[in-house]
Formats: structure tokens, C-alpha cells, sequence
């Protein structure tokens, strides 16, 4: 499933988008609220709301009761190198 969810993600999210980039971290992180995700990926608060939006809407992400918001599968980084890598050999 942590593949399907990945090759999802590079199917429909483009990787030089925020919205990957917002779904990538939530997936190695775990959950956070949108001020952390601003914080800690240098995107801001006013691009991180809408694509959070989008991310749920899409089925990338969940939003807990607090207000934080969830990739729904975490991912080990060794797998999202690894994957990236071999999608890039391809070509």
C-alpha cells in the first residue's frame, strides 16, 4: 500500500508542487497542525491551508478532531528514496 499511495502521488502531484511537498512531509513526519507544516517546510500559512484542502478532498490526507491534519499512510524514508530512485532510473 505505501507504494500505491507513493506512485499516486507522482502520478497526480507534481513533485515541484506544495502540494507534494506538504503530502511528502506529512507522510514521514506523521501529523501535524498547518502552522507546523508552515514552519517546518518553509512554505507559507497561506499556501499550506488551501493545499491541505485540496490534499483531503483528493484522499492524500486526514483531518483529526484537533485540527491537525495526517497522511493517511505514514512512509519510511528509506522506501520513499528508494522508490524515487528507481522511478528516476526508469526515466
Amino acid at each position: 500500500m505505501a507504494e500505491s499511495i507513493l506512485d499516486r502521488a507522482l502520478e497526480e502531484l507534481s513533485p515541484t508542487t506544495s502540494l507534494f511537498k506538504i503530502f511528502l512531509h506529512l507522510s514521514l513526519r506523521g501529523a501535524m497542525s498547518p502552522s507546523q507544516i508552515a514552519e517546518e517546510t518553509g512554505i507559507s500559512p497561506g499556501t499550506v491551508r488551501p493545499a491541505l484542502r485540496t490534499l483531503l478532498r483528493r484522499g492524500f490526507v486526514t483531518q483529526r478532531e484537533d485540527g491537525s491534519y495526517a497522511a493517511v499512510k505514514q512512509l519510511p524514508l528509506v522506501e520513499v528514496l528508494s522508490h524515487l530512485y528507481a522511478r528516476l532510473l526508469k526515466g
